[in-house]
């Protein structure tokens, strides 16, 4: 999972660890207040944008599904033109 920490992501995160699955995610810095995420989770603290495609699929090999969960992060500035970040 990418964007675990946020609004919609943590609430995937634990209906999936509800039903049994694990969960494996990347997220930015700085995780919400301890208690708000489900010790069951396993976070790597890494921003995916900086990740290349290669780097990408090895993070999440061996898993099952894949759920995007991240917004735009206003945090992060790209480079013009803006939307070849947007569409990775």
């Amino acid at each position: 999972m990418i964007g675990e920490a946020g609004l919609l992501g943590s609430a995937a995160a634990r209906e999936m660890l509800d039903h049994g699955h694990e969960v494996h995610t990347l997220a930015l810095p700085p995780l919400p207040p301890a208690g708000l995420l489900p010790p069951e989770m396993h976070v790597r603290l890494q921003n995916y944008l900086e990740l290349s495609d290669d780097e990408l699929r090895a993070e999440f090999d061996g898993c099952e599904g894949f759920v995007f969960a991240a917004g735009i992060d206003e945090r992060v500035e790209g480079p013009p033109p803006i939307y070849d970040l947007f569409a990775k």
